[in-house]
């Protein structure tokens, strides 16, 4: 659940304004920053941002988040009516929400508020759903160019193979629970100022949620129905791909109840730089040094391409220094598209800083000819 007390657009440094993709972008280089594998990583600033990304970069909880701000919404984490004005949002003067007929979920309150669907079901599987894992690699320059494949290892949570998942052995008896009466959650009352008394469904913790109670447990899996490992997992890195990419691979995220799919698993991508290359939208941009004489005359230069391949440039006669020179089709493929950028060759032009003194002479010869 959101925290409506803390900004997370401010957590994130970007603006209310923020699009979608900007969102995503400022939580890869903060999270890639703070991750705690890193060297100087801090677990709670990982968490926090996260907590940052995990609400503003869908568009139904940052709706959520944005409207409950709008209308006071950290006073709510703090249960207090202060930020709240019912007067301005239409509901007169209200102290206690039970007089509101017909709301028995907290979830159905704030549906009202955001024109949301929110049902009983939806609440029990949102609870119970298996999650999505999201890790960080780093790939060279060159592999982002040519495209990799790398094996990536994670932690994820599988179903028990002991038990299939049902935290029980094959031949354990099974009884209804009694506490849920089957129906694997629970109705809890819970009061909360200015809102009254609410009921609010937990999953039950007797037996799980699912609404039956075995006579044995999984000794393998502690009657939990999963199990964590360790995921060995080689991915295919496309051509082309960009800094702050993120690749989804479905179904390789954690599974705990198999009524559901298993959740996703996403690679968050960061390219190192190279010293002698780098990238302007989809093209490859490098730069070459030419001395004086080379300007003058034109000369074909061999330079080393991304791929360790020789290219040979042809630098025309007379070539002014900082050109740029394009060759087509030499730049990075596009993803999910049969074209590529180009090649930029920027000619940097030489000064000599000594000279010896024949050639100061010959500068000399040269001079009076020009």
């Amino acid at each position: 659940m959101a925290d409506y007390s803390k900004d997370y657009y401010q957590i994130l440094g970007v603006s209310e304004n923020a699009s979608i993709d900007q969102i995503k972008q400022a939580f890869h280089n903060l999270a890639f920053k703070y991750h705690p594998d890193r060297p100087n990583g801090d677990e709670k600033r990982f968490k926090e941002i996260n907590e940052a990304y995990q609400t503003l970069s869908n568009q139904s909880t940052k709706q959520q988040y944005d409207t409950m701000r709008k209308f006071g919404g950290s006073s709510f984490n703090n249960r207090s009516a202060s930020g709240f004005n019912w007067t301005d949002a239409g509901f007169g003067n209200v102290s206690d929400f039970s007089s509101f007929g017909g709301f028995n979920d907290f979830n159905d309150i704030f549906g009202s508020f955001f024109n949301q669907s929110y049902s009983s079901k939806a609440n029990r599987k949102s609870q119970n759903e298996n999650s999505n894992i999201e890790i960080q690699i780093e790939i060279s320059f060159k592999e982002s160019f040519l495209g990799v494949k790398k094996d990536i290892k994670y932690q994820r949570t599988v179903l028990c193979d002991h038990c299939n998942g049902n935290g029980y052995p094959a031949d354990a008896k099974l009884k209804t629970c009694k506490n849920c009466n089957g129906q694997g959650y629970v109705i809890k009352k819970r009061h909360i100022p200015l809102f009254g008394t609410i009921n609010e469904q937990a999953v039950c913790n007797d037996c799980a949620g699912r609404g039956q109670i075995a006579d044995k447990k999984c000794n393998h899996c502690g009657s939990q129905g999963f199990i964590s490992e360790t995921k060995i997992e080689t991915i295919n890195i496309p051509m082309g791909i960009r800094d702050g990419d993120i690749l989804e691979i479905a179904g390789k995220g954690n599974i705990k109840n198999k009524k559901y799919k298993s959740g996703n698993l996403y690679v968050h991508i960061h390219v190192k730089t190279d010293k002698n290359y780098w990238r302007e939208g989809d093209n490859l941009c490098t730069q070459i040094n030419i001395n004086f004489a080379e300007a003058a005359l034109g000369i074909k230069k061999e330079i080393r391409y991304i791929d360790d391949k020789i290219l040979v440039v042809d630098i025309p006669n007379g070539i002014m220094t900082n050109t740029t020179l394009k060759l087509k089709g030499k730049g990075f493929k596009r993803l999910n598209q049969n074209t590529t950028g180009d090649l930029l060759i920027t000619v940097n032009i030489i000064t000599p800083q000594k000279l010896s003194k024949q050639a100061e002479e010959l500068f000399k010869k040269l001079k009076s000819e020009l």
